[in-house]
């Protein structure tokens, strides 16, 4: 077990989160915009690309938000996008104080909502990203990807308006190489808890990503290239073996700060190693790639968003089953913990399939977390976590 968070990998990185809000409010009164943005759907390379700075507005795992998001809607919508509203109502967030502008994509019924509501009782400009539901891994049907290209392209404009920067083909080439610097140096840190000695755990990865949505792009790089050059540095023949319970988490979105599922967790004695998470390693999974000197960057991108791993609302089943399945067999799972925001029902009705498969493929089991952002069922969790990696302890 590793303690990174606090001091030694991850110091440089928590000294430089610490210093963020300044930064921008420092950016910003020398002219340099702000856009958040909600969905893995939404490219950050075209915020860059027209010289803003993108904030990925995933919060989460806070009460008082999403009770401050009921003034727009209903409570049985999902916590997080009743948060999605109610951090910038309360002021109490400086990253959701910080945007002149939002993206949203449309990737549930309360996600389009925010979108409008934000401009509509906000008064923040909010720009919609539409994404087809039909997500077809052999490409059988180009209007998806054709559909999804024209609303990148809109987006493009919008933004480019919105910056009074056009944004040319060059800076877009720019913004993806960065970018796909990152995700590269992000994967890597999610491909080392395959190994049962590894120098850093999948959580460490997991704030570490979180920190990058957050911080200048640039500056997140170099404290990437920190930590991998710190984690290449270290032996691990000099480590032992982890024995835990070898977990992978999977479902709803886990925002900045929801960390009471993974506390409990950890306190059970449990190692979660890998995920199937839009805000975990599925964010850094897929690259652009461009074909040449000549490729267009704007197909390249469409590619990239729309065929990395399936959203729940989007129909290719199969393709999700296959990752998930995949993910859990490369990584040597013992078992799923699935978590499931209540009311969001994309995610709780592949809940069976997923089960099933897993169990059916490789006898992993399966544990449902139904939950929101309530400390009142804390208890109840841990119970059900607590029995359930007994049982896979008994089981290894």
């Amino acid at each position: 077990m590793n303690d990174n968070s606090e001091n030694g990998l991850l110091s440089s990185l928590n000294g430089k989160l610490e210093e963020e809000p300044q930064s921008i409010a420092e950016a910003k009164k020398r002219g340099k915009k702000v856009v958040g943005y909600f969905g893995p759907y939404v490219p950050e390379e075209l915020i860059l690309a027209a010289d803003m700075h993108p904030v990925h507005l995933a919060f989460g795992g806070e009460l008082e938000p999403a009770l401050a998001g009921e003034a727009f809607l209903k409570p049985y919508s999902c916590a997080y996008a009743r948060s999605c509203l109610g951090y910038r109502t309360l002021s109490t967030n400086p990253y959701y104080g910080a945007v002149d502008a939002v993206c949203v994509a449309y990737t549930c019924d309360s996600m389009r909502r925010v979108q409008e509501y934000w401009a509509k009782y906000l008064g923040v400009p909010s720009f919609a990203l539409g994404v087809p539901q039909t997500h077809d891994r052999l490409r059988t049907k180009p209007q998806a990807v054709e559909y999804f290209r024209n609303e990148l392209q809109l987006l493009r404009k919008k933004l480019g308006e919105f910056s009074g920067n056009e944004i040319r083909d060059k800076e877009i080439y720019q913004a993806i190489s960065l970018c796909n610097l990152i995700r590269e140096k992000l994967w890597a840190l999610y491909e080392y808890p395959l190994d049962g000695r590894s120098p850093i755990e999948w959580r460490d990865a997991l704030k570490i990503t979180h920190a990058g949505f957050l911080m200048d792009r640039t500056d997140f790089l170099r404290e990437l290239q920190k930590i991998t050059g710190d984690l290449q540095r270290r032996s691990l023949e000099d480590m032992p073996y982890d024995k835990r319970a070898r977990l992978m988490v999977c479902g709803s979105i886990i925002g900045i700060g929801d960390h009471k599922v993974l506390d409990i967790v950890k306190q059970a004695g449990g190692n979660i190693v890998a995920d199937s998470m839009c805000t975990g390693a599925m964010f850094s999974r897929k690259r652009v790639k461009i074909s040449g000197i000549m490729g267009n960057p704007m197909d390249a991108i469409a590619e990239r968003y729309l065929y990395n791993f399936p959203c729940p609302f989007m129909t290719d089943i199969k393709m999700r089953l296959h990752n998930i399945v995949k993910v859990a067999r490369d990584y040597q799972v013992h078992g799923l913990i699935y978590y499931s925001l209540k009311y969001c029902d994309d995610w709780r009705a592949d809940f069976k399939s997923i089960k099933d498969a897993l169990y059916k493929e490789l006898s992993v089991p399966t544990l449902l977390i139904e939950t929101d952002y309530t400390p009142d069922d804390v208890g109840t969790i841990k119970t059900k976590v607590e029995a359930f990696i007994k049982m896979i302890e008994g089981q290894i």
